[in-house]
């Protein structure tokens, strides 16, 4: 690997993200999983963007669905969020809280907000693809602080405060 990819790498590592997971119901079976590169995109359309590193597997599933669902996790979904990270393991357990729109996808209830999206377009860069996706639907969850992604960890807000001071 290139110095140049290196310096890269360590860059985005340091730099807070939020938590998203996506989710899909292909040929009946569920699919899933943890992201960090949500953006907003575009107002008209309401439009998303994110990136998939790979294009099988549950990602593969979400590039072949009709439509699927992003959750902006809270920081109570890490351990969902780490689940969905990582290959075998448990996934749309009971105690996971989810359940299936009328639509078809798996939806997280509890999950701050959710987007009920299908892809506009793609463009491969590299290994990856990024994706610009349509949102059809915005599903109000329950208010909570949103969980972030830094230098392989997560990260809570709550109880911070912002550092700005009135004059």
């Amino acid at each position: 690997m290139s110095q140049l990819s290196d310096d890269f790498r360590t860059a985005f590592r340091h730099h807070p993200a939020g938590v998203a997971l996506i989710t899909a119901t292909v040929d009946e079976v569920p699919y899933g999983l943890t992201i960090s590169s949500l953006a907003s995109l575009s107002i008209a359309p309401v439009s998303v963007s994110f990136s998939l590193s790979k294009e099988s597997g549950a990602a593969g599933a979400v590039l072949a669905a009709t439509s699927f669902m992003i959750h902006m996790l809270g920081e109570e979904h890490e351990e969902l969020a780490t689940n969905f990270a990582r290959p075998g393991a448990p996934r749309f357990t009971p105690e996971q809280n989810f359940q299936f729109l009328p639509t078809g996808e798996p939806y997280l209830a509890g999950a701050p907000i959710a987007f009920r999206s299908s892809i506009h377009s793609s463009i491969s860069v590299g290994g990856s693809r990024l994706i610009a996706a349509e949102v059809h639907e915005i599903i109000q969850g329950t208010p909570q602080q949103h969980l972030l992604h830094q230098d392989r960890r997560y990260l809570r807000l709550s109880g911070l405060h912002s550092g700005i001071q009135q004059a």
